[in-house]
Formats: structure tokens, sequence, C-alpha cells
């Protein structure tokens, strides 16, 4: 039996990763016979339990009845770049096209908010539209917000993307992006998972998570995130790898956008658009202007739209005092009252005030799309 699984279940892939038996260097065969004596308690029970052997071979059949391969650092198909990854994975769990690890291609893992605002909808389908249109790998988290756009956006136009979960692939997290999980095997994708079958995501799974997202791709895309977003854990585990790290500036009003903000100012590259975002990774843009523009311009009206609405949920403004609070020029906020109060979603009151409007906001990313 490959002796990286019999280490994986020791290790226990649980909330917390035992790093002495993740280290790229290490010698399996060696450690099983023996143990460190410095490894946690837990993890040397697990090496002595006698059904150990049982155990990971009941995720071989389980596997196998549901067409999922199973790669260690010993396969072939073991991604080339997480070989020598700080904390590398023992095993992952695939399924779908096995072939998108070996592309030589540079891919772009995606990130950002669970909770994403109407600008960070439309800034995830502008950049990942521009990735996918430039022939780019994306990966991602198959969370909500953010990765799901990024995901999403990739389906659109028939392009194959990668989900890596947190969860066992028989326990997708969250339950509502199953359909997402189906339609990105069905349309040529990959799904990984460094979790068995069975197993559920819990809290400190998501770390485990970033850790094979950052360090399986050539650059970190952080779209919108803030201060106690689980994507910076993506971007710090990609820069300490040496891997590039990108984000997206936001409306200076908006929570959602200050990890975003932390992230530039500790030496992120600046994703000012996503024609800045592919120069940068070296892509050439001559069949990318044209959408890019559009994508740009829809992006800026999305952050225009973010910095008043925003200023507006701390109750009605008037209307000079909101047009200062959110920097826009007189051109842009006269306009953008015009076309917000026609939507219903902001009310002009008596005294020259603006208030919050009644109606939902209309997506981001369904406006993006709409001008597809």
């Amino acid at each position: 039996m490959d002796p990286y699984l019999l280490l994986a279940a020791a290790e226990g892939m649980g909330q917390g990763m035992v790093s002495a038996l993740l280290d790229p260097h290490l010698d399996p065969e060696a450690t099983l016979a023996n143990p460190p004596v410095d490894l946690p308690a837990a993890a040397l029970r697990r090496l002595a339990k006698p059904d150990l052997e049982a155990e990971v071979a009941g995720w071989l059949q389980e596997s196998e009845r549901r067409g999922w391969r199973v790669l260690t650092p010993a396969t072939a198909e073991y991604p080339a770049k997480l070989r020598m990854s700080p904390l590398r994975p023992l095993v992952l769990f695939a399924y779908g096209e096995i072939e998108l690890l070996s592309s030589t291609r540079t891919a772009v893992a995606v990130v950002g908010s669970r909770s994403a605002s109407a600008y960070g909808e439309s800034a995830a389908w502008a950049f990942a539209g521009a990735l996918t249109r430039a022939g780019l790998p994306l990966w991602s988290g198959l969370a909500l917000g953010i990765d799901s756009i990024a995901h999403r956006a990739c389906l659109s136009q028939s392009s194959p993307t990668v989900a890596v979960l947190a969860g066992g692939m028989d326990q997708i997290y969250p339950p509502q992006n199953r359909q997402l999980f189906d339609n990105i095997v069905a349309t040529g994708g990959l799904c990984l998972s460094e979790l068995p079958p069975g197993h559920r995501p819990g809290r400190g799974h998501f770390p485990r998570r970033n850790r094979i997202l950052a360090q399986s791709c050539e650059a970190i895309l952080v779209v919108e995130a803030g201060v106690t977003s689980g994507s910076l854990h993506t971007a710090n585990f990609g820069a300490q790898a040496g891997i590039p790290v990108y984000a997206v500036p936001g409306p200076f009003t908006s929570a959602r956008s200050r990890g975003c903000h932390r992230l530039i100012a500790e030496g992120a590259g600046i994703a000012a658009c996503p024609e800045t975002l592919l120069r940068s990774l070296g892509v050439d843009m001559a069949l990318q202007a044209d959408d890019d523009q559009a994508d740009s311009e829809e992006l800026a009206r999305t952050a225009d739209e973010s910095a008043l609405l925003e200023i507006l949920t701390l109750g009605p403004r008037p209307a000079d005092l909101a047009r200062r609070e959110s920097g826009l020029s007189e051109e842009t906020f006269l306009s953008l009252v015009l076309e917000l109060a026609s939507e219903g979603r902001l009310l002009q009151l008596p005294g020259d005030l603006l208030a919050l409007g009644i109606a939902p906001p209309e997506s981001g990313t369904r406006r993006a799309r709409a001008r597809k």
C-alpha cells in the first residue's frame, strides 16, 4: 500500500496540520518504520492503530465507486507544483479532468469574500472573464460569493475550472453549490479535496484548503476581502511560497475592500483593471482590449454606485454632503442619482435629502452578464 496514504491517515487531516508529517523532504517508509518521537501524541496513536490499512482501504474502495482518482506524491499525476511545497498534502482526491493538473498555462487562483458586494461581484466577473478569455486556467474554492462567480465565469465560456474543496467531495460545502460542483465536472473541469469521503469540513479545514489552492497556481488574485477574510490566508500561503499576489482595490468606504488594501500596502500587485493584470501576467492583450475596456467601464460604474450607496447606509444625507462623502464628481453623482432613483434603489426626499430605496440592488454579476 502507498505509504503516503498511511501517513495521511496518521496525520489525521484534522483542523490543524501536523507539519512534521507534511514536510516535503519526509521519507514516508522510514517515518512509518520509525515514527519521530516528537510527533503529536494523537498522530503517534494513529500510526500505531492496527486498522490503519483497513481505514485507507475503505477510502480507496469508496473513491473507486465514485469515480475519483487518489493522488499522492508517489503518483505521476500528483501536481508538480505541490511536490516540494511547504505543508504539501499527502493525498488528493480528484474528480474530473485530471490532465488539468499538468497544464503548462499560467494558472490563477481567484478568491474573495463570501458575502460579496455589488462591486465585488462585478469585479469578479470582469477579471475572471478576462482571464478565461486569455486562456488561463482559473482555480478557486467553491465557496459562495467571489469563488462561485469565478467558477461560473469559466462555465459561461465553456472553459474548464478547478475547484479545491474544504471537505470531502461527497460532503459539498456549501450544500447549495452542489449543482456548481456537478457543472464544473461536466464542463471538463476538476474538483480536488485533501479530505477522504465522509469527512465534513470544519472551520480549520478552510486554511488547509487555502494552502493547496495558493500553492497550486502561478498567481493569486484577491478580488474583495475584509481584514478577517480567509482569502488573506490564501494570499499569505502564496506569498510565503514566492507566488505573486494581486489585489483589486475597492471603494475606500467599503469594509469588504480593507483586506485588499492591506495586501496592497504590504506589497501585493495592484489589479487596477483586467488589462493591467493580464499585462502583469505576460498575456498578449491584442485579443482582449475591447472586452476588457467594457469590463473596466462596468467595474468603474459599479464602484461609483457602491461608494454612494454605502454612504446612504448611514442614513439619509443631504445631496451635497453625500456627493462630497462619496468622492464623486458632480457629473457622475447626478447621473447616478437619476439612474438609482429610477430603479428604486435610491429615494429623493423633501429637503434635498437622499436615502436608500427599498428595491433590492441589481447584482453586479447579472449586470455584467447582460452586457455580454
